[in-house]
């Protein structure tokens, strides 16, 4: 599987737009951003999320963001996606 190289990596808000379309997320879905020692991580929380192996492959695929962390608490689910921020 190839990811994209540091030179093509996709900036961060195309990320939010192509895992935002490729979950079918809702209005209530909102993004939260954290970049700290050359890691990235977008936060999803949503109160509508359906778990999607073939979803999370092609976000992976496309964004070079993996899913590394899913919690659910009172009907809202956060899910954490992590990649190495090559940008220096």
């Amino acid at each position: 599987m190839m990811l994209p190289t540091s030179s093509s990596q996709l900036p961060i808000d195309e990320c939010e737009e192509w895992i935002w379309d490729i979950l079918d997320c809702n209005k209530a879905c909102g993004f939260e951003y954290i970049a700290a020692d050359h890691k990235e991580f977008l936060i999803l929380n949503t109160n509508d999320f359906y778990a999607d192996t073939k979803a999370l492959y092609k976000i992976r695929r496309l964004t070079g963001m993996r899913l590394i962390q899913m919690s659910t608490h009172n009907g809202s689910t956060q899910l954490w996606f992590f990649r190495p921020n090559h940008v220096h």
